[in-house]
């Protein structure tokens, strides 16, 4: 190699330079190309992340609609309790309410046939001593 070089040494110091700048323009292609992954990876991340930001409200929503869901249950479980404990004290009121009504009427009924029984033998025994008073006062216009 050394027999192609100019006496002066030009074509080495050419050569060195020609690889130097070669080595210098590589450098910068591995840089361009560890940046373009580099902005390649950053450009995914990005998309990941709108793309959960796009996703987020739906399911922050839907994580909100089960924590209210879950909250409210128990208060709506409490509250039918109450209701139904309250709908049971009223029920057995009404239904000794009832009893004690039936009683009440069921006196009421005995009491009105009593008095009619006793109405009718009063009745009756007005009316047998008002015919026999008749009689007697006829009995005695007829004798007299």
């Amino acid at each position: 190699m050394e027999s192609n070089l100019a006496p002066n040494g030009a074509r080495t110091k050419l050569d060195l330079l020609y690889h130097e700048v070669l080595g210098e323009v590589s450098n910068l292609v591995d840089r361009l190309e560890r940046t373009t992954q580099h902005l390649h990876t950053m450009q995914k991340s990005m998309q990941t992340m709108a793309d959960t930001q796009q996703a987020l409200p739906q399911q922050l929503s839907h994580h909100l609609t089960a924590t209210i869901e879950s909250s409210i249950r128990p208060i709506h479980q409490e509250a039918q309790q109450a209701t139904q404990a309250m709908l049971q004290d009223t029920h057995q009121q009404l239904n000794i309410l009832a009893r004690e009504a039936a009683q009440y009427a069921h006196t009421a009924h005995r009491s009105a046939r009593r008095m009619t029984w006793i109405a009718l033998l009063v009745g009756g025994a007005t009316g047998v001593l008002g015919g026999l008073l008749a009689g007697l006062a006829l009995g005695h216009l007829l004798i007299s």
